[in-house]
Order: C-alpha cells, then structure tokens, then sequence
C-alpha cells in the first residue's frame, strides 16, 4: 500500500494572511476496482504535533476525488495513504484569491514515499 507525505510545509504569515489557506487533495483512481484512501493532515505549535484532518473512504474505479482541507496553521503536514500503486494523488494550495500556491502543487512522483514502520517509529516518539 503506498503511502506519501508532503513533508512539512512551511506556511508561515506572509503579508496580510496565510500563503495557503486552503489544501486541495486530489486521489485519481485508475485501479480497476474501489480503492481505500486515508488522509491524515497535522498541525504543529512549537515541537508538538497535532492531528486535525483524519479521513478515511473508498472511490471506485476510474473515479477522481478530491477533497479540500483548511491549512491555516503556520506549519502542516499531510500523509495519504492508497491501497494501490494504481491510484495517483496530487495535492495544490490556494490562496485567499483562488491563486495556486508557489510551493504547490505536489503529483505523486514528488510526494515523498514513506514506509509504514517509518510512521509508527516517529508517532512513538511524540
């Protein structure tokens, strides 16, 4: 099951309001049968980290979701998980405007891959 992160985004103030306002999370599924996805978006005050985005559903084949997250933290992190290799994931951040943020938009190939054992080693540690 591949599972991918965006690592932690830097959205600290920029001007009057956030760079990113908004965090949309599109799941394309090309499998040819329903695929499982689990979103798990984070906040971080200081060193501590705090889940506020925890979501879990299917799409069926050939179908494209997509979800849209608040992302009004200065620090954010998001893991989304598949069940299959067939299923691509981008994710994009908007602005107060509407306008696609600079540091966005993340498709699959650059989303970082991350190991399960990976997770629960660093969710042990917080």
């Amino acid at each position: 099951m591949p599972y991918f992160t965006t690592g932690l985004i830097n959205n600290s103030w920029t001007g009057p309001g956030k760079k990113t306002v908004s965090l949309i999370i599109e799941i394309s599924n090309e499998d040819t049968s329903i695929v499982a996805v689990q979103i798990d978006g984070s906040f971080y005050k200081g060193q501590q980290k705090f889940k506020y985005v925890d979501e879990f559903f299917v799409i069926s084949a050939g179908i494209v979701d997509q979800r849209s997250f608040n992302s009004i933290y200065d620090a954010i992190e998001f893991q989304v998980f598949v069940s299959s290799c067939d299923a691509h994931v981008s994710i994009r951040g908007k602005e107060a405007n509407g306008q696609v943020t600079p540091v966005l938009p993340l498709i699959s190939s650059e989303l970082n891959s991350i190991k399960r054992s990976s997770i629960d080693e660093v969710e042990g540690h917080l």
